[in-house]
């Protein structure tokens, strides 16, 4: 009791301060909803109520009569469940991933810009046309290693007897 006579100077206040101030605003929606309710209970429900009782009814009956439809029922509300955890795991799993890599990016955009401001630009400038230099080479030794291997399979492709005219004979294969 204590507690209500300490703290009732303050809820009257907050009444005084925000609810009576609201409630011309209040008591319309408030009328609105009872006759929204009024109409729905005297001209709707009446109406929908056999639906609902006969739909209710048949629902009890297919559920205690035939325990597989529920067994059915049950196990497709886990699919969906399921389905909805693995959904939220991957969208997680995909923002970490995004985070990350946005993290590395930014990081390295840092590095660059801590190295050109100690490099100075010309010396980064000279630097970054060695390393294109340095790639440019070796994207050419690569394409010069990969043409001489797939000239050296064309040849072992050559060298492959081929098959009999009547095709294969019986222990030909492996």
């Amino acid at each position: 009791m204590d507690i209500l006579e300490d703290n009732f100077p303050q809820i009257y206040n907050l009444y005084s301060t925000y609810y009576t101030p609201c409630v011309a605003y209040i008591r319309p929606l408030q009328h609105a909803l009872l006759i929204a309710e009024s109409y729905f209970y005297r001209y709707l429900f009446p109406m929908l109520y056999p639906i609902i009782a006969l739909s209710t009814r048949l629902f009890r009956a297919a559920l205690t009569e035939q325990p597989s439809l529920l067994s059915l029922a049950l196990l497709a509300v886990l699919l969906v469940i399921s389905l909805k955890v693995l959904d939220m795991v991957r969208r997680t799993v995909i923002y970490w991933i995004s985070l990350a890599i946005r993290l590395v990016m930014y990081v390295g955009v840092v590095i660059v810009g801590m190295w050109v401001y100690q490099r100075g630009v010309e010396q980064s400038l000279e630097d970054l046309g060695w390393l294109v230099g340095l790639l440019a080479g070796l994207s050419e030794q690569g394409e010069r290693v990969g043409h001489a291997k797939a000239a050296g399979r064309t040849r072992e492709a050559r060298k492959v007897p081929k098959s009999s005219p009547r095709g294969r004979t019986r222990g030909g294969g492996w």
